[in-house]
């Protein structure tokens, strides 16, 4: 699953700003494969730095891990273009710096509890207890680690 789409993109920025980082034929429309690479990179990084802090995947994707992989898929699909702007750097470098604060625990997602049923390793089916009832267990997915932080590079 991943952080961003192309529609996340077109609604944050609009089109045209896909147009101009996405379009490497010049038809008039974003690349899907040039924008698949962008928002692959943007999961990437953002599941680097997450790890250090996180159970992956997360259950719900929070809007600000979603917005920092929009920057960062932006600025990846503008690297092959000559409309990369200061703007789409200094985004960039914004969305790294939250996820470096996420990763060493600076910043927390605040999300939900997760309650699941486990499957019983013998039997393949979800545990239940001796009167037949679910077992639920429930996880915190805010607990600290002990990970430290990833530093990706900034490109």
């Amino acid at each position: 699953m991943g952080y961003a789409t192309k529609q996340d993109i077109d609604e944050l920025y609009g089109t045209d700003l896909l147009v101009r980082v996405a379009d490497y034929d010049r038809d008039g429309t974003p690349d899907p494969d040039v924008v698949a690479k962008g928002l692959q990179a943007a999961d990437e990084i953002c599941d680097a730095y997450l790890s250090a802090q996180y159970q992956l995947p997360l259950a719900t994707i929070p809007g600000i891990v979603k917005n920092c992989a929009i920057d960062i898929a932006v600025y990846k699909m503008a690297l092959g273009r000559t409309g990369r702007t200061d703007e789409m750097r200094v985004r960039y470098e914004d969305a790294l710096s939250i996820l470096e604060k996420i990763s060493t625990g600076k910043i927390g997602l605040g999300l939900p509890a997760v309650t699941s049923q486990p499957i019983d390793p013998k039997t393949g089916l979800p545990q239940v207890d001796a009167n037949g009832n679910p077992v639920l267990v429930t996880t915190d997915p805010n607990t600290k680690r002990s990970g430290g932080s990833f530093d990706c590079g900034r490109a």
